[in-house]
């Protein structure tokens, strides 16, 4: 069954959808949730890289029950596209689009080293910065035994966002965002009128 989540550093004053306002904590100054299953891997992606250009870092995942595609991103920085428990010898069909968007090129190895020396960098923005050998180590498990998923974000020292019915505080917190963010927007068409 596929899966798939968003997670983004949560930091005071950043204007978000009504969606990611209703998100959970996952670790320290990071939130997370579940995505609608229509959300499709380029939206995946753009959705990404608009979340970290709001938030200074977001990571999304699109788990399968074969490999898992994620893609981490910063404020002014390359989005870095990523494999888990993926076996480049046994490449499912379903993984042709997400192996195209990581580039990984006629190395393998050198992907991964390069792809692992990224994350790490990237890492800094998470709970726990990972060392370069530990992501590269956890880009090599394709032992289907190794939720390698959970692995991942255990090593930025984050969880797995929960997924969960959305109860009537929820929906209240949704609405409320939604008006604040179309409040926001009515204010900002309104100011970019008085300045005519």
């Amino acid at each position: 069954m596929e899966k798939r989540w968003l997670a983004f550093r949560d930091l005071a004053g950043a204007s978000l959808s009504a969606s990611l306002s209703s998100t959970l904590p996952i670790g320290k100054g990071w939130r997370g949730g579940y995505l609608l299953p229509t959300v499709e891997l380029v939206a995946l992606d753009q959705l990404v890289r608009t979340t970290a250009d709001q938030c200074s870092a977001a990571l999304g995942v699109w788990r399968t029950d074969r490999f898992a595609y994620a893609i981490a991103a910063e404020r002014g920085h390359t989005e870095i596209p990523f494999l888990l428990g993926f076996d480049p010898a046994a490449a499912p069909p379903e993984a042709t689009d997400a192996i195209a968007r990581c580039s990984i090129g006629p190395s393998y190895a050198g992907w991964r080293q390069h792809t692992a020396q990224s994350l790490s960098a990237w890492s800094v923005q998470a709970p726990r910065t990972a060392d370069p050998l530990e992501v590269d180590a956890l880009l090599q498990v394709v032992d289907s035994d190794v939720d390698v998923v959970e692995t991942f974000c255990r090593l930025l020292g984050m969880a797995v966002p929960v997924a969960r019915a959305l109860d009537a505080a929820d929906q209240a917190a949704i609405a409320r965002a939604a008006l604040a963010l179309a409040a926001e927007r009515k204010r900002k068409r309104r100011s970019f009128e008085a300045t005519w």
